[in-house]
């Protein structure tokens, strides 16, 4: 199955446990922790498929540094953090150059 990663395209909770090789269950303590926000549909839960690369670095994580939930929902928000702090200081940069 070949999903669009965008924010039109949805995946069910298993597809993203698929995608992402993070079972069910953490996927589910990570939505209570509110790093995933998913639609309640009849029959469960539908994400954004943009969920998926959000779910594979949860799983780097959890791998690479054996992080328990809690540890993995605050480095994804310092993640965010820090991608949308140099988003922003990029936007400035190109108007000072002009």
């Amino acid at each position: 199955m070949t999903h669009f990663l965008d924010d039109a395209t949805e995946v069910d909770l298993d597809e993203l446990a698929q995608a992402s090789g993070l079972a069910r269950e953490l996927i589910a303590e990570l939505v209570e922790f509110g790093v995933f926000e998913p639609q309640q549909v009849t029959g469960g839960w539908r994400f954004s498929a943009r969920c998926i690369l959000k779910a594979r670095q949860a799983a780097r994580l959890r791998r690479d540094f054996e992080l328990d939930t809690t540890g993995i929902a605050l480095a994804l928000a310092y993640l965010d953090r820090i991608e949308t702090l140099e988003a922003r200081l990029r936007r400035l940069e190109c108007e000072l150059l002009r």
